[in-house]
Protein backbone atom coordinates (compact mmCIF):
# COMPACT_ATOMS: atom_id res chain seq x y z
CA UNK A 1 0.00 0.00 0.00
CA UNK A 2 2.47 2.70 0.82
CA UNK A 3 4.68 1.54 -2.33
CA UNK A 4 1.88 2.93 -4.23
CA UNK A 5 1.61 6.41 -2.21
CA UNK A 6 5.42 6.72 -2.50
CA UNK A 7 5.34 6.34 -6.27
CA UNK A 8 2.46 8.90 -7.01
CA UNK A 9 3.40 10.97 -4.72
CA UNK A 10 7.10 11.27 -4.69
CA UNK A 11 8.23 10.10 -8.19
CA UNK A 12 6.46 12.99 -10.21
CA UNK A 13 7.71 15.62 -7.51
CA UNK A 14 11.01 14.22 -8.09
CA UNK A 15 10.45 14.71 -11.81
CA UNK A 16 9.16 18.49 -11.34
CA UNK A 17 12.94 19.07 -9.13
CA UNK A 18 15.12 17.91 -12.06
CA UNK A 19 13.36 20.50 -13.99
CA UNK A 20 13.86 23.44 -11.75
CA UNK A 21 16.60 24.97 -13.46
CA UNK A 22 14.45 25.31 -16.86
CA UNK A 23 14.28 28.65 -17.82
CA UNK A 24 11.67 30.67 -19.99
CA UNK A 25 9.24 27.66 -20.02
CA UNK A 26 5.88 26.92 -19.97
CA UNK A 27 5.01 24.74 -16.56
CA UNK A 28 4.11 21.37 -18.45
CA UNK A 29 6.70 22.13 -20.61
CA UNK A 30 9.12 22.20 -17.62
CA UNK A 31 8.06 18.65 -16.50
CA UNK A 32 7.45 16.95 -19.78
CA UNK A 33 11.08 17.82 -20.58
CA UNK A 34 11.69 16.26 -16.60
CA UNK A 35 10.36 13.08 -17.31
CA UNK A 36 12.63 11.40 -19.52
CA UNK A 37 15.48 12.81 -17.54
CA UNK A 38 14.47 11.18 -14.50
CA UNK A 39 13.76 8.07 -15.24
CA UNK A 40 16.99 7.84 -16.85
CA UNK A 41 19.04 8.77 -13.65
CA UNK A 42 16.71 6.19 -11.68
CA UNK A 43 17.93 3.58 -14.15
CA UNK A 44 21.42 4.41 -13.97
CA UNK A 45 21.53 4.56 -10.46
CA UNK A 46 18.76 2.08 -8.87
CA UNK A 47 21.69 0.30 -7.71
CA UNK A 48 23.02 2.97 -5.60
CA UNK A 49 19.88 4.33 -4.11
CA UNK A 50 18.74 0.97 -3.55
CA UNK A 51 21.13 0.00 -0.94
CA UNK A 52 22.36 3.41 -0.03
CA UNK A 53 18.89 4.91 1.29
CA UNK A 54 21.23 8.03 2.59
CA UNK A 55 22.11 8.52 -0.73
CA UNK A 56 18.51 8.42 -1.69
CA UNK A 57 17.60 10.54 0.94
CA UNK A 58 20.03 13.32 -0.26
CA UNK A 59 19.20 13.06 -3.95
CA UNK A 60 15.47 13.57 -3.43
CA UNK A 61 16.16 16.40 -1.09
CA UNK A 62 18.68 18.22 -3.31
CA UNK A 63 16.29 17.83 -6.42
CA UNK A 64 12.86 19.15 -4.32
CA UNK A 65 14.36 22.04 -2.72
CA UNK A 66 14.80 23.74 -5.94
CA UNK A 67 11.49 23.50 -6.70
CA UNK A 68 9.43 23.29 -4.07
CA UNK A 69 8.67 26.12 -2.04
CA UNK A 70 8.51 24.60 1.77
CA UNK A 71 7.92 27.47 3.55
CA UNK A 72 4.78 28.51 1.39
CA UNK A 73 3.43 25.27 2.20
CA UNK A 74 4.57 25.43 5.80
CA UNK A 75 2.18 28.24 6.40
CA UNK A 76 -0.67 26.35 4.49
CA UNK A 77 -0.28 23.25 6.42
CA UNK A 78 -0.14 26.01 9.64
CA UNK A 79 -3.21 26.95 9.07
CA UNK A 80 -4.32 29.33 11.30
CA UNK A 81 -1.82 28.64 13.77
CA UNK A 82 0.99 30.16 11.67
CA UNK A 83 0.50 33.59 13.06
CA UNK A 84 0.46 32.32 16.50
CA UNK A 85 3.59 30.61 15.87
CA UNK A 86 7.27 32.38 16.97
CA UNK A 87 9.75 32.72 13.80
CA UNK A 88 11.77 29.72 15.54
CA UNK A 89 8.60 27.68 15.84
CA UNK A 90 8.29 28.32 12.23
CA UNK A 91 11.63 27.23 11.07
CA UNK A 92 11.40 24.43 13.16
CA UNK A 93 8.56 22.98 12.03
CA UNK A 94 9.32 23.49 8.54
CA UNK A 95 12.29 21.52 8.61
CA UNK A 96 10.53 18.69 10.55
CA UNK A 97 7.47 18.88 7.60
CA UNK A 98 10.71 18.22 5.30
CA UNK A 99 12.42 15.73 6.58
CA UNK A 100 9.46 13.59 7.90
CA UNK A 101 8.26 13.54 4.10
CA UNK A 102 11.79 12.86 2.67
CA UNK A 103 12.75 10.08 5.35
CA UNK A 104 9.62 8.48 5.15
CA UNK A 105 8.90 8.32 1.17
CA UNK A 106 12.25 8.95 -0.43
CA UNK A 107 11.81 4.91 -1.10
CA UNK A 108 9.55 5.30 -3.51
CA UNK A 109 12.19 6.69 -5.82
CA UNK A 110 13.45 3.53 -6.58
CA UNK A 111 9.66 1.73 -6.17
CA UNK A 112 9.59 3.43 -10.23
CA UNK A 113 9.47 0.43 -12.81
CA UNK A 114 8.41 2.00 -16.11
CA UNK A 115 4.91 3.28 -15.30
CA UNK A 116 3.99 5.49 -18.18
CA UNK A 117 3.56 9.64 -17.09
CA UNK A 118 1.34 11.67 -18.85
CA UNK A 119 1.76 15.46 -18.58
CA UNK A 120 -1.02 16.85 -20.32
CA UNK A 121 -0.94 19.98 -22.25
CA UNK A 122 -2.10 22.94 -20.44
CA UNK A 123 -5.99 23.35 -21.22
CA UNK A 124 -7.70 26.89 -21.40
CA UNK A 125 -7.61 28.09 -17.27
CA UNK A 126 -4.61 26.40 -16.03
CA UNK A 127 -2.29 29.16 -16.38
CA UNK A 128 -3.62 32.20 -14.97
CA UNK A 129 -0.56 34.77 -14.49
CA UNK A 130 2.44 33.59 -12.01
CA UNK A 131 -0.58 30.92 -11.42
CA UNK A 132 -0.77 27.25 -12.69
CA UNK A 133 -2.43 23.91 -12.90
CA UNK A 134 -0.38 20.93 -14.56
CA UNK A 135 -2.08 17.77 -14.71
CA UNK A 136 -0.63 14.67 -14.90
CA UNK A 137 -1.15 10.92 -15.67
CA UNK A 138 0.23 8.41 -13.75
CA UNK A 139 -0.27 4.93 -15.60
CA UNK A 140 -0.12 1.83 -12.99
CA UNK A 141 1.14 -1.39 -13.77
CA UNK A 142 -2.45 -2.46 -13.92
CA UNK A 143 -3.35 0.29 -16.37
CA UNK A 144 -5.29 2.63 -13.91
CA UNK A 145 -4.89 5.63 -14.58
CA UNK A 146 -4.57 7.87 -11.49
CA UNK A 147 -4.91 11.89 -12.26
CA UNK A 148 -2.35 14.03 -10.62
CA UNK A 149 -2.47 18.09 -10.37
CA UNK A 150 -0.02 20.40 -9.25
CA UNK A 151 -0.39 23.77 -8.04
CA UNK A 152 2.54 26.29 -9.31
CA UNK A 153 3.48 29.65 -8.89
CA UNK A 154 6.04 31.79 -10.82
CA UNK A 155 8.77 33.70 -9.16
CA UNK A 156 12.14 34.61 -10.50
CA UNK A 157 11.54 32.75 -14.08
CA UNK A 158 10.73 29.73 -11.89
CA UNK A 159 7.67 27.48 -11.45
CA UNK A 160 7.27 25.98 -8.06
CA UNK A 161 5.17 23.35 -6.37
CA UNK A 162 2.91 24.61 -3.69
CA UNK A 163 0.10 21.62 -3.37
CA UNK A 164 -0.74 18.25 -5.01
CA UNK A 165 -3.67 16.89 -5.61
CA UNK A 166 -4.33 13.13 -6.08
CA UNK A 167 -7.33 11.99 -7.94
CA UNK A 168 -9.18 14.78 -5.64
CA UNK A 169 -7.22 13.89 -2.36
CA UNK A 170 -5.95 17.78 -1.80
CA UNK A 171 -2.50 16.70 -0.04
CA UNK A 172 -2.28 20.70 1.49
CA UNK A 173 -5.71 20.32 3.08
CA UNK A 174 -4.88 16.96 4.22
CA UNK A 175 -1.26 17.84 6.04
CA UNK A 176 -3.49 20.80 7.53
CA UNK A 177 -6.12 18.28 8.86
CA UNK A 178 -2.80 16.42 10.62
CA UNK A 179 -1.69 19.12 12.17
CA UNK A 180 -5.16 20.74 13.34
CA UNK A 181 -5.63 17.07 15.19
CA UNK A 182 -2.60 17.12 16.46
CA UNK A 183 -2.76 21.16 17.93
CA UNK A 184 -5.93 19.66 19.84
CA UNK A 185 -4.47 16.44 21.28
CA UNK A 186 -1.63 18.53 22.45
CA UNK A 187 -3.34 21.52 24.02
CA UNK A 188 -2.68 23.83 21.63
CA UNK A 189 1.30 23.51 22.04
CA UNK A 190 3.13 24.43 18.89
CA UNK A 191 6.36 22.95 20.42
CA UNK A 192 5.37 19.44 21.20
CA UNK A 193 3.30 19.53 17.31
CA UNK A 194 6.54 20.01 15.81
CA UNK A 195 8.25 16.98 18.42
CA UNK A 196 5.95 14.25 17.37
CA UNK A 197 4.93 15.56 13.97
CA UNK A 198 5.44 12.48 11.57
CA UNK A 199 3.94 11.87 7.88
CA UNK A 200 2.88 8.37 8.94
CA UNK A 201 0.61 10.10 11.42
CA UNK A 202 -3.63 9.13 11.03
CA UNK A 203 -5.64 11.63 10.29
CA UNK A 204 -9.82 10.22 10.76
CA UNK A 205 -8.51 6.97 11.34
CA UNK A 206 -6.36 6.83 7.81
CA UNK A 207 -2.51 7.51 7.49
CA UNK A 208 -1.55 9.70 4.42
CA UNK A 209 -0.78 6.66 2.65
CA UNK A 210 -3.59 5.13 3.13
CA UNK A 211 -5.93 8.19 2.16
CA UNK A 212 -3.77 8.81 -0.93
CA UNK A 213 -4.17 4.86 -1.62
CA UNK A 214 -8.09 5.39 -1.03
CA UNK A 215 -8.28 8.06 -3.49
CA UNK A 216 -5.89 6.94 -6.37
CA UNK A 217 -8.27 3.10 -6.29
CA UNK A 218 -11.53 5.66 -6.93
CA UNK A 219 -9.54 6.56 -9.95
Amino acid sequence: MKSFWQSVFFLPLLVLGMAAAAQAKQPDEVIRDAVTTLTQRIEAERERMTRDPAYTRMVVTEELEELVDFRRITRLVMGEHFEAATREQRNAFLERFRNSLVQTYAAGVTMYSGEQINVLPLAEGDLRGNRARVQMEFITGSGRVVPIAYTMFQSDDRWRVDNVIVNGLNLGRLFRAQFDQAMAQHNGSIDRVIASWSAEVEVEGKTPAEAVQEAADGA
